[in-house]
C-alpha cells in the first residue's frame, strides 16, 4: 500500500508541528508535500489493483459537512473564503486519506500505532515541560508565527512575572511572562503544560493524550506479552501524569470516560472497579480549583448563551463556517454548539451523523464478532476505537473541536477499521437507517436542550 507512508507522515506532521519549533523547517511545505505523496501513493495503489476504493459509512456525511462549510462561508463572509476553504479542505482530505488508504488490518494497525506514538510523544514532552525550570519569556512581535506568540525564552530564571520585568537584563519596552520552558522550545501557559499548533491549548492536549490510551490496550489484547504489558502500564502512567500537569478538568473526564467505557464493556462490574481505581489518583490530583476555575466555568456558561443567540440570528443556515468569533470575542468552547450556531440544523445533523456512524461501526462489530478466536483483532480494535471516541465525545463538549484535525483523524481511523473488517467479512455493512435518523434527531434535540439548560445557569 503505497499511500500509507504519505498518510503516516501527514499524521506525524499534524501532531508534531516541526515547522513551529525549528525555524529551518518553516519554509518547507510539509503539509502539501505529504498530501501529494499520499495521493500519489493512492493513485498508484488503485492503478496497480492493490486496493479498491470503497466509501466508508461517514463519507457522504463528511461531503455534506464539507460542502455546507464552503457554502455558508462563501455566503456569509466572502472575504475570508480563500483561507477558510483551504482549512476545511485540508480537514476533509485528512479524513478521506486516513479512512480510505489502508486495505486490511495491517494498514489500519500502522495508522493506529502512529496515532498512539504521537499521542504518547506529546504527553512525554508535556511531562518534561511540567518539571522544567521557570524562565522569562519575551513576548516579541519581531518573530512571527506561533513561536513569537508563545514567547521567546531569554535565559533568565524567574519565580514571578515581576522578576522578568524588573530584573537585570530586562527590556522596558518588552512584555514578559514567567513560564516553564520544555523540549522543542515549548512553554507552559499560566503554569499549565501544552504542546504547539493545534494542541497549544492545555485542554486539547489533555483530550488528545487521553483518547489514545485504548490503543495500547488493543495492542496488548492482540499479543499478550510482558513487553506489551509494560507498554500499557507506561502509557497509563505517562498519559495520566500529562493530564494532571495540564490541570484540565475536561481531561480528567475524558480519562475517566475512556477507562470506564473500556473496562465496563469488557469486564463488567470488575472492570468498573478497576477503572475507578486507575482513574482515582488523576481525579484527586488533576484540575484547577479556586477562583480561576470558577471564572472559567462562568465564562463557558456565558458563551453557551451567546452561542444560542447566534443561532437564533441565523436559524436556517447558521452564522457560517468559522464565523462564531465574528459575533462574539471568544469561540464556543463546545463543539456541538459550534456546529449548530455556525452550520445550522442541517450542518449539525450531518456532523453528528459522522459521530453516530463512527460509534455504530464499533458497536455493530463488537456484537457481530463477539465470539471466535479469528475475530480477536476486530474485537480489540473495535473496543479501542469505541472507548477512545466516547472520551472524545465527552471532551469536545468543552472544546471547539467541530473541525479539529484530531477529531477528523479519528473519523478516518473508524473508517479505516470499517474497511479492514470488510476485507475479512465483505458482508459487514454500516449505514444510517431510518430508525438511526430518528435517534439522531432526538439526540441532537437533547444536546440542544442540555445546552439551553446549562446556559441558564449564567
Amino acid at each position: 500500500m503505497l499511500a500509507l507512508p504519505g498518510v503516516i507522515l501527514l499524521i506525524v506532521f499534524i501532531y508534531g508541528r516541526p515547522q513551529e519549533w525549528d525555524e529551518r523547517f518553516e519554509s518547507l511545505p510539509f503539509l502539501y508535500l505529504w498530501l501529494a505523496l499520499a495521493f500519489m501513493g493512492m493513485g498508484l495503489d488503485l492503478a496497480m489493483g492493490k486496493v479498491r476504493l470503497k466509501a466508508t459509512p461517514q463519507l457522504r456525511w463528511a461531503i455534506v459537512v464539507y460542502s455546507w462549510c464552503v457554502l455558508t462561508l462563501g455566503f456569509r463572509n466572502p472575504g475570508e473564503f480563500s483561507e477558510g476553504f483551504v482549512s476545511i479542505s485540508v480537514t476533509f482530505v485528512l479524513f478521506f486519506l486516513i479512512g480510505h488508504s489502508p486495505d486490511g488490518f495491517k494498514g489500519f494497525q500502522k495508522l493506529a500505532a502512529t496515532v498512539l506514538i504521537m499521542g504518547l510523544f506529546v504527553a512525554g514532552v508535556a511531562i518534561h515541560q511540567g518539571f522544567s525550570s521557570w524562565q522569562c519569556l519575551a513576548m516579541t512581535q519581531t518573530i512571527g508565527g506561533s513561536r513569537g506568540e508563545a514567547g521567546i525564552p531569554d535565559g533568565r530564571s524567574c519565580e514571578r512575572r515581576v522578576d522578568c520585568r524588573e530584573g537585570p537584563g530586562a527590556d522596558p519596552e518588552v512584555e514578559y511572562l514567567c513560564e516553564r520552558v520544555g523540549l522543542f522550545k515549548t512553554t507552559t501557559i499560566n503554569g499549565r503544560v501544552r504542546w504547539r499548533g493545534v494542541l497549544q491549548d492545555p485542554n486539547e492536549l489533555a483530550l488528545t493524550a487521553g483518547i489514545v490510551l485504548p490503543f495500547s490496550f488493543a495492542m496488548f489484547e492482540q499479543k499478550r506479552s510482558f513487553t506489551r504489558a509494560l507498554m500499557v502500564f507506561g502509557s497509563l502512567l505517562l498519559i495520566a501524569t500529562a493530564i494532571i500537569l495540564t490541570q484540565s478538568r475536561g481531561g480528567q473526564l475524558v480519562f475517566a470516560t475512556v477507562l470506564g467505557v473500556y473496562f465496563v464493556k469488557k469486564y463488567g462490574i470488575r472492570g468498573a472497579i478497576f477503572g475507578a481505581i486507575c482513574a482515582a489518583p488523576l481525579m484527586m490530583l488533576g484540575g484547577r480549583g479556586g477562583g480561576e476555575a470558577d471564572e472559567s466555568a462562568n465564562e463557558r456558561t456565558e458563551i453557551l448563551g451567546e452561542g444560542l443567540n447566534i443561532y437564533r440570528m441565523f436559524p436556517l443556515m447558521g452564522a457560517g463556517f468559522r464565523q462564531f468569533t465574528e459575533h462574539h470575542w471568544l469561540t464556543a468552547h463546545n463543539a456541538y454548539l459550534l456546529a449548530l450556531s455556525e452550520l445550522g440544523p442541517l450542518g449539525m445533523f450531518a456532523w453528528t451523523a459522522m459521530i453516530y456512524l463512527t460509534l455504530k461501526i464499533s458497536l455493530v462489530a463488537l456484537k457481530r464478532y463477539e465470539h471466535g478466536a479469528q475475530f480477536a483483532a476486530i474485537r480489540a480494535w473495535s473496543m479501542a476505537i469505541m472507548a477512545g471516541f466516547c472520551g472524545m465525545m465527552v471532551g469536545i463538549f468543552f472544546l471547539s473541536f467541530t473541525y479539529h484535525y484530531v477529531l477528523w483523524i479519528y473519523f478516518g481511523l473508524a473508517g479505516a477499521l470499517y474497511s479492514a473488517i470488510r476485507s475479512v467479512d465483505p458482508n459487514f455493512s454500516i449505514r444510517l437507517e431510518k430508525r438511526d435518523v430518528y435517534r439522531l434527531i432526538l439526540a441532537d434535540l437533547a444536546l440542544v436542550l442540555v445546552i439551553v439548560v446549562l446556559s441558564k445557569r449564567a
